[in-house]
């Protein structure tokens, strides 16, 4: 194989991402691909094993909105070729587990298995065939970086039955969870939503895409909603969306908190809500719908909420991340950025 050296970026420790240089390897197991990686997003957990709030060990390699096309196969590999360009659902999903046969295989039994060589902030990965999802034609690569957060965003959207054209629904944190749903649920659905975020410009650029459907939430605006998606990642907008939730409400979890856990507040039972923690992007479907919502959907003018910066940058995208004004950062492992 032509790749002899591979470009990954690893945390060495709490906020220190080095580029690696890795050889590649000449074997490529049967049911493996090889993938050259074009663009892979930045999530909010990539974000916290940076800040040292979630430790599996150093150093480790981060990163699983990734894409990128085919350029080797495995002797056993029939639904991939080499030119596809696919995007990794990074949730193994073994087929005959328990829960795997009930629907739910996002919580497969065996997705702790890593059957890959490191994750997408890296110019190639070795990786089973089980997590590719061939991608429509995109006008542009980096829209297929989108799509992983979309079927988590679409996931939670559809565990919510949120109907935002007969009922109040508040999105708080827009980074770049909360703005994919906030797409879905403009997308997808009638009505208008509420948002609310720190950082009046996220809200703003949202905005400007949607001026008739979207309203922004005053932070003194006592109003109550009837369903509230929580993606801020902090424990200060947990407790804003209990307050702000009302009687018989829904509450959406999507956020994680690592370092910041809340407690549920006393009177919250008062309001006998329901309160659903979403994990991960649920069925498969999911992946197939956003992959298809971002190409049909996703305008040249969404393009204004995301940025894009090459992996030569990653340290200064970590550490200045929330001084980086995009609802939503890409890394590129292309030179064309």
């Amino acid at each position: 194989m032509a790749e002899k050296w591979n470009t990954v970026a690893r945390l060495v420790s709490p906020r220190r991402l080095v580029l690696k240089c890795d050889e590649v390897s000449e074997e490529l197991p049967p049911d493996f691909v090889r993938i050259r990686i074009e663009f892979c997003g930045v999530c909010g957990t990539d974000r916290s094993f940076y800040l040292g709030h979630r430790d599996e060990g150093y150093p480790v390699s981060l990163g699983h909105e990734h894409c990128g096309s085919v350029i080797a196969i495995g002797e056993q590999i029939t639904s991939y070729q080499i030119g596809d360009f696919v995007a990794i659902d990074p949730n193994f999903r073994c087929g005959s587990c328990y829960y795997c046969r009930i629907g739910a295989s996002h919580l497969c039994a065996n997705s702790a298995i890593n059957y890959y060589s490191n994750r997408g902030f890296a110019a190639f990965t070795d990786i089973n065939a089980a997590y590719l999802v061939n991608m429509p034609s995109y006008r542009a690569n980096q829209l297929a970086a989108l799509v992983e957060p979309l079927s988590v965003a679409i996931n939670a959207t559809s565990i919510s039955q949120c109907k935002p054209a007969s009922e109040a629904a508040l999105v708080i944190g827009v980074g770049g969870i909360g703005t994919l749903l906030a797409f879905n649920l403009l997308e997808s659905l009638d009505g208008e939503i509420w948002i609310y975020d720190k950082a009046p410009h996220k809200m703003a650029a949202l905005k400007n895409l949607y001026p008739d459907r979207i309203r922004i939430l005053e932070r003194a605006d006592n109003r109550v909603f009837d369903v509230i998606f929580e993606a801020s990642g902090s424990s200060d907008g947990f407790l804003d969306a209990c307050a702000r939730l009302a009687k018989l409400g829904r509450l959406i979890v999507v956020s994680r908190y690592h370092s910041d856990e809340p407690l549920v507040p006393d009177r919250l039972p008062w309001k006998q809500p329901t309160l659903y923690f979403v994990h991960l992007n649920g069925h498969r479907s999911t992946f197939i719908k956003a992959a298809n919502l971002i190409k049909d959907r996703w305008s040249i003018e969404h393009d204004s909420l995301v940025s894009i910066h090459n992996i030569k940058e990653i340290e200064h995208v970590f550490a200045d991340y929330e001084r980086i004004s995009s609802n939503k950062k890409i890394i590129s492992t292309t030179d064309n950025y």
